[in-house]
């Protein structure tokens, strides 16, 4: 079921309130409080993207829905990257990003796009300023589409179409004051690190480029 509202809290708590079925799906044009990582308020004022989808469990779900999301902007593709682990980037900017919550049993997968809303950050950025129109309802039928048919490849070819797309691999990043080289992504959805002539895998940190 399709539920579009206008102004809500999150899609992402108003779905796991009120979800009957997988598949579920909330669509908002306004969030008060949409949610980032770690518990960071996400901007979702009007002219935004903002949509939630009710799935089964999924290790490498965010993976799957920023590959999803990439294939469904049409002509997008060359300039559209993605960031380890649920950034959308677009020309080097962030034009959007995921949010995944998962109870063991179903997951929650959150999606904000900026369209022609103005992000306060200047590391951010929205469709708007490369002239691109996105007709939503196109796009909503494209990204559940091409959705389904990404949760049923296997984690390696998943993973193999997110390296396609990744903008970290083989660059220098930082994250909680440690540098390294971005060298993999694990059949896990870690991302393998070398640091200091040491491999670490990170799973949830906050990477930035040098």
């Amino acid at each position: 079921m399709i539920h579009i509202i206008n102004r809500i809290s999150s899609t992402n708590a108003w779905l796991s309130s009120y979800f009957t079925d997988i598949g579920d799906i909330a669509i908002a044009r306004e969030q008060i409080r949409g949610k980032g990582r770690g518990n960071r308020v996400w901007e979702s004022s009007l002219g935004g993207l903002y949509f939630s989808i009710i799935s089964s469990s999924h290790l490498l779900l965010p993976f799957i829905i920023g590959i999803s999301v990439i294939q469904a902007l049409a002509g997008l593709e060359n300039r559209l990257r993605l960031k380890w682990p649920n950034d959308i980037i677009l020309d080097g900017k962030k034009v959007g990003g995921i949010l995944c919550e998962d109870d063991g049993k179903h997951a929650v997968a959150g999606i904000g796009i900026n369209l022609n809303n103005t992000p306060s950050f200047p590391e951010s950025t929205n469709l708007a300023s490369i002239g691109y129109d996105m007709d939503e309802y196109r796009f909503l039928e494209s990204f559940f589409m091409v959705f389904r048919e990404n949760l049923q490849r296997s984690n390696k070819d998943i993973i193999s179409r997110f390296r396609d797309y990744d903008c970290l691999l083989g660059r220098d990043i930082y994250w909680d004051g440690v540098t390294g080289i971005a060298k993999s992504i694990n059949s896990d959805g870690s991302l393998e690190v070398l640091s200091d002539d040491k491999l670490v895998n990170l799973y949830s940190e906050d990477v930035h480029l040098e």
